[in-house]
Formats: C-alpha cells, sequence, structure tokens
C-alpha cells in the first residue's frame, strides 16, 4: 500500500537535484584548480577529465569564468585566474 507521503516523494520535479548536482560539480572543478594551480586544459581535455559532456562542460567552464575562478588563455586552455 503506498502512502500519500511515498507518492509524493516519486513524483518529487528534478530540477533542485540537476542544480544540486552542478553546483557539486562547480565545487570540485574549483577545488581540483586551487590543488593544482598549474592545471591548464582546453574544453575536449575538461570533457575527458571530469567525465562531462559538452554542454554540461561549456557551461561549467564559462561559469567560472563568470565567477572569476578562471579564465581563458589566448590559445583556448583554461586556467586559474590570478588572484
Amino acid at each position: 500500500m503506498t502512502t500519500p507521503s511515498a507518492a509524493t516523494d516519486t513524483t518529487r520535479p528534478t530540477r533542485p537535484q540537476t542544480t544540486a548536482a552542478l553546483h557539486s560539480l562547480l565545487q570540485r572543478i574549483e577545488s581540483e584548480y586551487r590543488e593544482m594551480p598549474g592545471l591548464c586544459v582546453t574544453t575536449q581535455q575538461a570533457e575527458r577529465l571530469w567525465g562531462l559532456d559538452t554542454a554540461t562542460c561549456r557551461f561549467v567552464l564559462m561559469t567560472l569564468i563568470a565567477r572569476g575562478t578562471l579564465r581563458r588563455t589566448p590559445r583556448g586552455t583554461f586556467v586559474r585566474a590570478s588572484t
């Protein structure tokens, strides 16, 4: 027998989980750049390194640039922004 609360749990929207997953991913990548200040990757390398699809990877990298965490070099690589 299914209780109303159990039914509510299975119909919960996925948006908060997606937002939480992206937030976690952003934190993880920021941490990796802090731990490895010389990290320098292209978009394709970042996709492979973090196991991301192209759209998600680009979104994450652009978000980190907007936050001032990363910068893109003239060669198209992503490096930690100077402080």
